[in-house]
């Protein structure tokens, strides 16, 4: 198994689970309130390490109370981390208000991710170059992206982005061209591509509209409708798994972590989508964000496809 080696943001989530959504200007009671480790970035590393992938999260926290309890809840998750303080910056945190149909509204402050410079990734050069794949998102500088896809392609990994949040502006040929593959839901992908795909079909178009741009690969994500991709000689597009969904944070970095983990044993892209996507699926049965994620002998009871 290759390394699986996760640079990108880590937060604090404050959640607050609601009744019914407020109208601007009311006050509503929530129904509960929970704080957790969140930002896509260990999002995607504790689904990777709960899922027995060999991972590493490199980020940054403040010197501030909240990086202490990010760095305590990475290690309880056995995360791999190497953290890069800052000072005289607080921890990114995450206002999550989640309503009654599980779908939610995400209020973030970048904090100590904001600051993260390609600089910073000088001392971990080396763990770049060693791993199998590379997961990136867009909370964090995009220089300090293209920094890690350059360090990691040069080692020959596979270089991941979720181009979450959607970009704006939308990035141009030359940026797309220094990923591997891209991973956008379908608001994400049309903010790339001017037009937002509603079908599966669409979003396989739009998947190998992607490819122009100089992806070997590119995944589009419909939530509940499934997954559309093209990738190498192969499109294609798959339902989603159906389930209960109480609570979607965290499913886009889920699918992520759980992809990169099937890619680091040497599935073929078909079976890694379809892993990514039960894992995922899972995810949304549960409340939080790195709380919510699936180990993989509970992946394994749900879908237990042959990785090769």
């Amino acid at each position: 198994m290759k390394p699986v080696t996760v640079v990108g943001s880590i937060n604090i989530d404050l959640f607050s689970y609601l009744d019914r959504w407020p109208k601007i200007g009311e006050t509503v009671m929530v129904r509960e309130t929970a704080n957790t480790l969140g930002g896509k970035g260990a999002n995607q590393a504790v689904a990777a390490t709960k899922l027995r992938a060999n991972a590493t999260m490199i980020g940054a926290v403040g010197e501030d109370g909240f990086g202490r309890v990010a760095a305590d809840q990475l290690a309880a998750f056995n995360v791999t981390a190497d953290l890069i303080e800052k000072r005289d910056c607080g921890t990114g945190m995450a206002f999550i208000d989640v309503g009654p149909e599980g779908d939610n509204i995400i209020r973030l402050a970048s904090g100590a991710n904001g600051q993260m410079q390609p600089e910073d990734l000088g001392p971990h050069s080396n763990q770049l170059n060693q791993s199998g794949v590379v997961l990136l998102q867009n909370e964090i500088n995009l220089e300090t992206s293209l920094k890690a896809a350059e360090l990691a392609r040069g080692g020959g990994a596979l270089v991941i982005m979720d181009p979450a949040p959607a970009p704006h502006p939308a990035w141009t040929k030359d940026v797309i061209a220094a990923f591997d593959v891209l991973t956008p839901n379908a608001s994400e992908a049309g903010a790339i591509l001017g037009a937002t795909p509603e079908t599966l079909e669409e979003a396989r178009d739009g998947a190998r509209h992607l490819r122009t741009f100089g992806l070997s690969g590119a995944i589009i994500t419909l939530g509940e409708k499934g997954v559309a991709w093209s990738f190498g000689d192969e499109d294609g597009v798959e339902p989603a798994p159906s389930v209960t969904a109480i609570d979607t944070v965290a499913a886009g970095d889920c699918f992520n972590g759980a992809l990169a983990t099937a890619l680091s044993e040497g599935a073929l892209m078909r079976s890694a989508i379809r892993f990514a996507m039960h894992a995922a699926a899972l995810a949304t049965t549960r409340k939080g964000a790195s709380a919510s994620l699936p180990t993989r002998d509970e992946v394994d009871r749900f879908y237990a496809p042959d990785l090769v």
